[in-house]
């Protein structure tokens, strides 16, 4: 058995990146790149390329955490007083008719705006479309446009394999998971975690394009438009000035609650439980049940067969609006260049 010692000085070298598969690695240093402690043998470390995929900690890691800690105490709090309030109050077709006007736009600008256009580029579009999907997507209120695209890029290239920002399977440092802890950090766990998409290999077309960083710059004021000033407007104008508290209730808190954990489950849940049209890729499934209610991001084992297409449609019942959506756009002028795949095509293993 060879016990030779690492080299820790030879590891900085980009050539030899590690992955810890049992030890805990040095956090803190300078470039933010986790190194193994001294001593490590290798029968303790798997070398691997992943790690130049990941920077961990740092003031980007501590900025991330923060922001998801805020939207996690106003969304998550608000639905639980949300839910309080119907338990308590009537409601009726205003909280209810806005509840799902906005569920499917904000499901929209997730599936339209983050994914398919910014992060896949599945159509072309005008500049200021470009800027309608991106307040959509903002409105959604998953957090950054910058930052989620480059993560999802970083999603794909790793998936459920060391490297990937959010599988049940393995966690920031590439260490197996399994059972609750990896459906836990898959779905939204890993928004609290040290290990950030390295920018200079996945930020590339999303750096510096003045529409992403616009978007980025202005996002908390989306979020609250999206919360509670177009709730309470639709409150207000469809059931006056006594409708409007019960409005941000419904269609603003517990909306965007359920409308997160819908589209959190396709990363957990959409990589254990459902069936694959095609196999020996990775572990993204289809999913039935999140298939209709993320209007067709839960098809996600066709998504991650053909990535670019506007569609994730392979079957007559795996029906995706969003991909529908796409087809209207393009019918009415306001998208072109349409990426349509091969959805029958076998796709190269990963």
């Amino acid at each position: 058995m060879n016990t030779k010692l690492i080299d820790n000085a030879a590891l900085d070298a980009p050539d030899a990146l590690e992955q810890d598969d049992a030890l805990l690695f040095r956090e803190g240093d300078s470039d933010g790149v986790a190194r193994p402690s001294q001593g490590a043998t290798y029968e303790d470390l798997i070398i691997d390329r992943w790690r130049s995929a990941v920077r961990f900690g740092g003031a980007d890691a501590d900025s991330r955490r923060r922001e998801h800690l805020i939207y996690a105490a106003i969304k998550q709090g608000g639905a639980v007083a949300a839910l309080a309030y119907i338990a308590l109050r009537p409601t009726g077709w205003v909280e209810w008719s806005a509840f799902a006007v906005f569920y499917v736009l904000n499901i929209l600008g997730m599936s339209i705006g983050y994914h398919r256009y910014f992060t896949h580029k599945a159509f072309d579009t005008s500049l200021p479309m470009r800027y309608a999907l991106g307040i959509l997507a903002q409105c959604g209120v998953y957090g950054s446009l910058k930052r989620w695209c480059a993560d999802h890029r970083r999603h794909h290239a790793y998936s459920d394999r060391p490297g990937d920002i959010h599988s049940p399977y393995v966690d920031d440092y590439g260490r197996k998971l399994e059972g609750r802890a990896g459906l836990k950090h898959s779905h939204l766990g890993w928004a609290y975690g040290d290990a950030m998409t390295n920018m200079d290999l996945y930020g590339k077309g999303i750096v510096g394009d003045p529409v992403i960083e616009w978007c980025h710059r202005t996002r908390w004021v989306w979020f609250g438009v999206s919360a509670v000033v177009a709730p309470g407007l639709w409150g207000l104008a469809f059931g006056g000035p006594q409708a409007v508290l019960g409005t941000i209730m419904v269609a603003g808190f517990l909306r965007l609650a359920l409308a997160l954990h819908a589209i959190a489950a396709v990363n957990s849940f959409g990589h254990r439980y459902g069936y694959q049209n095609f196999k020996d890729m990775d572990e993204a499934r289809n999913n039935w049940f999140l298939g209709y209610v993320t209007l067709g991001e839960g098809w996600h084992n066709n998504h991650h067969a053909h990535p670019r297409g506007y569609s994730t449609q392979t079957r007559w019942y795996e029906i995706d609006m969003s991909g529908w959506i796409v087809l209207a756009m393009e019918k009415l002028g306001l998208v072109w260049n349409v990426q349509r795949a091969d959805m029958q095509a076998r796709p190269h293993k990963h």
